[in-house]
């Protein structure tokens, strides 16, 4: 912890800050969330872990970085952000397999978290119909659905936003000392694919000003003030037509990426779509804002077996 200060110790340190960058908004919190804040830094850029079981696969990819130990320390507030969207079965490539999400509130608990909040701007349904909600009770999370829940929300700046100056995201992201972002890979008829980034729009309050104005340029400044911890890609069951809710054509890659950067994460996921990286806008345009390395040719990455 000596080299990195902590999310709650950067919030308490950056008020003053916050409240001048967004000056004017009165209702801003004066809480400002960094890209590239993290407690711990990997050997490496991105893990790839391949095999059968989705489970197993996230906790190779996972363990190749250093371990659940490295990120979570005893007592933090862990919020895990799935993709739990609609009812579909994992097959159908829809939303974050349970079966990871499980694992990973399982494992956080193991290297002594005193809370794991899985949650999203979504209704309850998307956490019950897929299985999501009883996966997250079996592992001892809380599930916690979003929708129509504003005051679940709070204003901070955006400190290098054009479009976004503000934005009110969920209080615990805010709150939390460690924030695991966890998406599927998948199509999606606006943005072409949605991988960690847009899966941020998750703890978003008004998506519908997302996709109102400019909603690539939106993405990537939303991903430039919020930091993670670790991003974990779900690309076992990749969604490549009728995204993002199908059905449509879906492949098998049985692979889960883990690194702490999204721009490198998103940028290695766009293969399973035969995409460059630099063909998805708000990609480059995160790479542009200096959120991450979206050229993958530059990164460490490692391949494991599950």
């Amino acid at each position: 912890m000596d080299m990195n200060i902590s999310r709650r110790e950067f919030l308490k340190r950056s008020a003053v800050l916050g409240a001048g960058v967004a000056a004017g908004s009165a209702a801003l919190s004066g809480r400002a969330l960094p890209a590239g804040l993290a407690r711990y830094r990997p050997p490496i850029d991105l893990a790839v872990a391949g095999g059968t079981s989705p489970a197993r696969n996230c906790l190779a990819a996972v363990d190749a970085l250093g371990g659940f130990g490295k990120f979570v320390q005893p007592g933090d507030k862990v919020v895990v952000k799935p993709n739990p969207i609609g009812s579909s079965p994992p097959e159908m490539a829809v939303n974050t397999h349970p079966e990871m999400v499980e694992a990973v509130v399982r494992e956080c608990f193991a290297a002594g978290a005193g809370e794991v909040i899985v949650l999203s701007h979504d209704g309850m349904s998307s956490f019950t119909g897929n299985g999501t909600a009883d996966a997250v009770e079996r592992a001892g999370g809380t599930v916690k659905a979003l929708q129509n829940r504003h005051e679940e929300f709070a204003e901070i700046p955006v400190p290098r936003g054009r479009v976004l100056r503000t934005v009110e995201i969920a209080r615990d992201i805010i709150d939390a000392d460690v924030f695991i972002n966890m998406p599927i890979a998948k199509h999606h008829g606006q943005t072409r694919v949605t991988f960690a980034m847009k899966n941020l729009m998750g703890v978003n309050w008004d998506r519908i000003f997302f996709h109102r104005n400019d909603i690539e340029r939106c993405i990537a400044e939303l991903a430039s003030a919020i930091p993670h911890s670790l991003v974990i890609m779900d690309a076992n069951h990749v969604l490549l037509t009728n995204g993002p809710s199908g059905p449509g054509r879906v492949v098998r890659p049985q692979r889960v990426i883990a690194g702490i950067d999204p721009v490198a994460v998103d940028a290695y996921s766009t293969r399973f779509h035969e995409i460059l990286p630099e063909r998805i806008r708000h990609i480059r345009e995160a790479y542009d804002l200096g959120v991450g390395e979206m050229h993958v040719e530059n990164l460490r990455i490692e391949e494991v077996n599950a």
